[in-house]
C-alpha cells in the first residue's frame, strides 16, 4: 500500500509538471517567443524549467496533437507557419465557431455564464491598460470559456486548434506589420467589446440563431483585420499574390 501510495504521488507531481511544462511551451510559442522551425532540445528545456525530461517528453507529445509542434525523425521543432493555407483554416474556423456559439446558447448553464463573463471583464480590462499580450490571452479564454459551454469535446478540440492557428498567424502578423494606425486599433477594439456583449447576450438568452449570427460576425471583424495587416506591407508577407486574389481582395 504505501509503495502505491508513493508511485501515486510521483504520477501526480509528474502530471503536474507536464501540465505546466505545457502551458510554458503553449504560451512561448504563441508568443512568438519561440519561433516556428525552432528546434525543441528535451535537456535544454527540462534544466530550463527544472523539470525533469519526462514532463517535457509528454509536454511535446500533447503539443504535436495540438498541432504546434511537429516531429522531423528524433527531434521535434515549432510547426512552422503556412501562409497559403490561410483560407482553407479560416473556413474551418468560422464552421467552428458557428457550431460552437450554436450549442453554448443550447447548452450553457449559469456556471458557464459567469465562467464566461469573467472572461470578457478581463479582456475589457486588458484593452483598458493598453496590454497587446494580455488582449490576445483573454480573448481565447473568452471564446474557450464559450467552448466549454458548448458541452462537446469534439467540437470544442476543433474550435480551440483552429483558433490556436489564428491566433499564431495573427501573431506574426502584428509582429511584422508595420505600426497600426491607433485609431483604427481603438476603433477594431471597441467593436470586438461590443460584439463580445452581444454573443454573450444571446447565449445567455439561450439564442442559438442570434449566437450564430454574432459568431460570424465576429469571424469577419477578425478576418478582415488579418486582411488588412497582411496585404498593407507587412516583410514576412510580402509577395502574397496568390492568397490576395483566393481571400479576393481588390
Amino acid at each position: 500500500m504505501a509503495r502505491r501510495t508513493i508511485q501515486e504521488a510521483v504520477n501526480s507531481m509528474t502530471e503536474r509538471d507536464a501540465w505546466k511544462v505545457t502551458r510554458e511551451l503553449r504560451d512561448a510559442i504563441l508568443r512568438l517567443e519561440l519561433r516556428p522551425g525552432r528546434s525543441l532540445d528535451e535537456a535544454a528545456l527540462a534544466e530550463a524549467l527544472s523539470v525533469s525530461r519526462t514532463p517535457v517528453r509528454e509536454a511535446i507529445i500533447q503539443l504535436i496533437a495540438d498541432g504546434l509542434v511537429v516531429r522531423e525523425g528524433r527531434s521535434a521543432k515549432v510547426a512552422p507557419l503556412d501562409f497559403d493555407d490561410l483560407p482553407k483554416l479560416y473556413d474551418a474556423l468560422l464552421i467552428a465557431s458557428r457550431m460552437v456559439h450554436r450549442l453554448a446558447a443550447q447548452n450553457r448553464t449559469d456556471e458557464d455564464l459567469k465562467r464566461i463573463t469573467e472572461q470578457m471583464e478581463l479582456f475589457k480590462d486588458a484593452v483598458a491598460s493598453g496590454d497587446g499580450v494580455g488582449r490576445s490571452e483573454t480573448n481565447f479564454s473568452f471564446h474557450m470559456a464559450i467552448a466549454k459551454a458548448a458541452d462537446n469535446r469534439h467540437f470544442s478540440a476543433f474550435y480551440e486548434q483552429t483558433l490556436i492557428g489564428s491566433i499564431r498567424i495573427a501573431r506574426a502578423c502584428f509582429v511584422s506589420a508595420a505600426n497600426e494606425d491607433e485609431n483604427d486599433v481603438r476603433l477594431h477594439l471597441a467593436e470586438t467589446v461590443r460584439q463580445h456583449d452581444l454573443i454573450f447576450d444571446a447565449i445567455k438568452a439561450h439564442d442559438a440563431e442570434r449566437a450564430d449570427e454574432y459568431a460570424t460576425l465576429h469571424h469577419n471583424l477578425t478576418k478582415q483585420r488579418i486582411k488588412r495587416i497582411m496585404f498593407s506591407g507587412a516583410p514576412v508577407l510580402n509577395g502574397k499574390l496568390d492568397l490576395a486574389v483566393e481571400w479576393n481582395l481588390p
